[in-house]
């Protein structure tokens, strides 16, 4: 990929990288928000005010009675003390003040870029593709948060999906972009056709796998039959197909869900296994198998972590972590994948 050679590109670069690492960083704050119950504890939208938390008694007062106000309170944690509102204001409020640092770390550079010439067209174009998925992603959030404000105190499973799978894309798009222009094609002439195929089949089903995690941990399914491999004596879920139509219980019921997410990611594992294997054929560029030994390896570790983080019923720091694995597998993918296209 050929951008501007009289200009040197590593501050686009580097200025890429570091989104994604504050994008990282966001996801895993918004997984404890979200282990924690705390991404109701804000009941409005305010892009320029919401960024001044309460700062005396008065005002907390203020902010804890608002919050009384939404089926959250009333329903689940009705009796809290301010303390207690507290630490789960302070986990939203960093989540939010994340996101407005992200939108700051991605405007004022790419404007700078822009304006001293580093972009060539189709380089500000992406960038227009990443400012666009950003803006997306905030209304995602507030979308989501919105759909926790009636009625029934939590979110939207299919919105929190939504959001995390957009987290993903961006973060997806910040490393592939940066690597686009830090690595130039090499001269090998043999393509390895089956090898891509079977690192696109991987990747699919790892954008599978992130849904159903999303769905499992949006309808707390986590929570639910905390036994491996068999799940509470059986290798189905009781009930496990009790909706109707048939097709919702692969969505929306908790233990058929969880039951997908084991499924998905045994799939995901065999599969990296047999991409693994396949590598060991490529001799003459060594650094493909040595990503490919990263990617299994992160695998192993990944599917170990979501088997202790059932059997111990979803502890905040394992559920958190769980989460921040599946983005560097991902991440591992694409580093995986972009190689394999440039060699």
């Amino acid at each position: 990929m050929q951008y501007m050679k009289s200009r040197n590109l590593r501050p686009v670069v580097i200025w890429l990288w570091s989104g994604a690492a504050l994008i990282f960083l966001m996801v895993v704050v918004g997984g404890i928000t979200r282990l924690t119950g705390s991404g109701l504890s804000m009941s409005d939208w305010n892009l320029v005010m919401g960024a001044i938390p309460p700062l005396n008694h008065e005002q907390w007062q203020e902010a804890f009675q608002y919050y009384q106000q939404f089926p959250q309170y009333q329903q689940l944690n009705k009796g809290m003390t301010m303390l207690e509102f507290k630490y789960i204001f302070f986990w939203e409020y960093l989540h939010r003040m994340l996101g407005r640092l992200i939108g700051l770390v991605f405007i004022i550079p790419f404007l700078f870029f822009w304006i001293r010439g580093y972009f060539t067209s189709r380089l500000r174009n992406r960038m227009f593709v990443l400012f666009g998925l950003g803006a997306l992603q905030g209304a995602m959030g507030w979308f989501m948060v919105k759909s926790g404000l009636v009625d029934v105190p939590y979110v939207s499973h299919y919105r929190l999906a939504a959001h995390f799978l957009l987290a993903i894309i961006l973060i997806g798009c910040c490393v592939w972009f940066a690597k686009d222009i830090s690595e130039r094609p090499s001269q090998h002439s043999v393509r390895y056709p089956r090898l891509r195929k079977g690192t696109a089949f991987v990747g699919v089903l790892f954008l599978f796998q992130i849904l159903w995690g999303a769905f499992t941990a949006g309808l707390e399914a986590g929570l639910i039959y905390n036994t491996f491999p068999l799940m509470n004596g059986s290798w189905l879920p009781n009930k496990a197909w009790m909706m109707e139509p048939l097709i919702r219980n692969f969505f929306s019921n908790p233990g058929t869900v969880q039951w997908m997410h084991r499924i998905i990611g045994t799939l995901l594992g065999i599969s990296v296994i047999v991409l693994w294997w396949r590598t060991r054929s490529v001799q003459r560029i060594p650094s493909i198998y040595r990503k490919a030994t990263i990617l299994l390896a992160i695998i192993v570790v990944q599917y170990l972590l979501g088997i202790f983080t059932l059997l111990f019923h979803v502890p905040v720091t394992l559920g958190v972590i769980h989460q921040a694995v599946a983005i560097l597998f991902g991440i591992a993918w694409l580093n995986f994948y972009h190689k394999l296209r440039n060699i």
